[in-house]
């Protein structure tokens, strides 16, 4: 979910990536000598700032994002790097290399098994996943805001989106599908802000990233004053734009999982 470099910078880290983050690195498992860490989707470095700070000497990470016009904000040195990647079904590495890959809202979709099996494929056995994902029920205010001023076309768009958030079951599914056992996993609900009707679309987050994302095309200006009014109409004390989140862990089994009875 990303829009220009400028918006996401400003807009989408502080308000979207950065409470996840805190999940995950609670979530990070005892640190060793020479533990590995990968992250991958890491504009911005929300979380590859503080898990440098927290490895300091103990291990390496290196961050990748598939787009190379986001500053990564992590400068290369020997305990950590920073690179673009075209797309995670091919990272590249060779296999079992890392202890941790770390995904923070960059799984969350149906086309994910892919994804999670590449993932899999580059930690060691008995390594872990942390990934944070947005779940069915997330900005659910704006889509229903989206289906009463939308016309019908744009409407089937934003209802494939709204769909593509999976339920907590799901998401456990995908993960077990992709070979991967999920150890823990939690769900914290956010209010991200609540916005006054007339200042919907002079919030970046919506107007910017989330409009697009959920109807991949520019708002027309006819619909963006109807969304103005609807949302004045049905929330006079401002839209609350709410996201759910859960943070999973999973690990790759080893050969004696395997075995064991």
């Amino acid at each position: 979910m990303r829009g220009p470099p400028e918006v996401f910078a400003r807009e989408v880290l502080p308000r979207l990536l950065a409470a996840p983050a805190e999940l995950i690195l609670d979530a990070l498992p005892p640190l060793q000598p020479q533990t590995r860490f990968l992250e991958v989707g890491a504009g911005g470095a929300v979380v590859a700032r503080a898990l440098v700070e927290r490895i300091a000497g103990l291990g390496r990470l290196v961050a990748i994002d598939h787009d190379s016009g986001l500053a990564l904000g992590l400068p290369a040195g020997p305990k950590r790097g920073a690179r673009a990647v075209a797309q995670l079904r091919a990272l590249p590495f060779t296999d079992a290399v890392f202890d941790t890959a770390i995904a923070n809202l960059v799984l969350g979709n149906a086309h994910d098994g892919p994804h999670l099996a590449e993932l899999r494929r580059v930690l060691r056995p008995g390594g872990w996943l942390l990934a944070t994902v947005l779940l069915e029920g997330s900005f659910d205010e704006l889509f229903d805001l989206i289906f009463d001023v939308f016309d019908a076309r744009l409407r089937a768009v934003a209802t494939a989106s709204k769909a593509a958030f999976p339920d907590d079951d799901a998401l456990g599914l995908r993960f077990a599908g992709a070979g991967l056992a999920v150890a823990q996993s939690g769900i914290e609900d956010r209010l991200l802000c609540l916005v006054d009707g007339d200042a919907l679309l002079q919030d970046a987050l919506i107007a910017e990233v989330l409009l697009p994302a959920f109807l991949g095309q520019p708002v027309p200006d006819e619909m963006r004053r109807g969304l103005v009014q609807a949302a004045r109409a049905r929330f006079p004390g401002g839209m609350p734009l709410q996201a759910r989140t859960a943070i999973v862990a999973a690990r790759r089994p080893t050969a004696d999982d395997a075995q064991a009875p």
